[in-house]
């Protein structure tokens, strides 16, 4: 398709790339469950099997809490949960933030992290710390602190133990608990450092990700059934943002801002053209409420953005046929 076949009236062919990134979201796994520790990825594929079994038989019926105690019955279901809470909150602590490393670090030391999750000690803190920021180091990277690694992991034992001591739950038990994504986002800032501002709101909405859909680690029960995870927010990161605007995705919302944004993006085709993620965020999460599965949608177009279309490669691309191809388009 040229970039230049524009025509806003045809509105279905814009809905059109917005299903194909869908699609292939619905095609991908979240990066965290492929670099999962060996132990933990079989408690995940037991769980999903869990899952599918009970709903394929229950259909709309599915007792939550009889759901959640198969959970339980499965070896290191809480250590699963608790690692992939740890893992996000390791994302407000690094200055410096590349998911896939932090992946691959946190499994390489999952045998150090297990020691926390499962007795959070703040005397262990520091050694836990230290041994995750040289591992980060020793991959390349430069200009992280110390402290700021050190003040996550201690959030993180500051919430797991009010988890379990004030409250007297677990995460198992508690997350399948909450009805809709705002109140468990609330819910949530316990575990993360109170100043991490935007980082820990990412930080956060990735966790909720993880675990509010079936297609993911299906544990919050009570908002998967009510069909709340289309309430979800997306971060709206470089990479979904990167597709949702060059793809020509945005172009489903008619309205002054999009149109503003396609105006400028036509008048400088010639010699390329940024657009900030912040000026156009909200047309990012406007377009994945679109699609009605905010979740799915994220997952597709971050995908498509880190592995296609920041590198270019048009030709692989599984949106290629449809993609308006704004390639002239830089996302900062």
């Amino acid at each position: 398709m040229s970039s230049l076949e524009i025509d806003l009236r045809r509105r279905e062919r814009y809905e059109g790339i917005v299903k194909a990134i869908s699609e292939f979201g619905l095609s991908t796994k979240e990066a965290i469950f492929e670099n999962l520790p060996s132990e933990l990825s079989t408690t995940y594929q037991r769980i999903r099997e869990i899952y599918m079994q009970e709903t394929n038989r229950g259909k709309n019926k599915v007792d939550v809490n009889h759901l959640v105690q198969l959970y339980a019955n499965v070896p290191k279901t809480e250590e699963l949960l608790r690692y992939l809470l740890f893992v996000t909150v390791l994302f407000t602590g690094f200055q410096n933030l590349r998911n896939e490393l932090i992946y691959r670090v946190a499994a390489r030391n999952y045998e150090r992290i297990n020691q926390l999750l499962n007795d959070p000690r703040y005397s262990i803190v520091n050694d836990i710390s230290m041994a995750l920021l040289n591992d980060y180091l020793n991959e390349g990277v430069k200009g992280e602190d110390i402290k700021e690694v050190s003040n996550a992991v201690h959030s993180f034992v500051y919430g797991l133990r009010k988890l379990t001591g004030a409250y007297r739950t677990t995460l198992l038990r508690w997350i399948p608990k909450f009805r809709d994504i705002a109140s468990f986002e609330k819910a949530l800032v316990m575990f993360y450092p109170i100043r991490a501002n935007e980082r820990r709101r990412r930080a956060i909405r990735t966790f909720i990700r993880w675990v509010s859909h079936e297609t993911n680690l299906p544990i919050a029960l009570g908002i998967i059934f009510r069909e709340a995870y289309r309430q979800y927010v997306m971060t709206a990161d470089i990479y979904s943002t990167l597709v949702t605007i060059r793809s020509g995705a945005f172009l489903t919302l008619l309205n002054d801002h999009t149109l503003k944004i396609l105006n400028e993006i036509m008048a400088n085709r010639n010699g390329g053209v940024t657009v900030r993620v912040y000026e156009v965020k909200g047309i990012v999460r406007a377009v994945g409420r679109l699609s009605n599965d905010p979740i799915i949608y994220e997952r597709g177009a971050f995908k498509i953005g880190h592995d296609y279309c920041s590198k270019l490669r048009c030709s692989e691309c599984p949106i290629n046929k449809v993609c308006m191809k704004f390639t002239w388009v830089n996302i900062k």
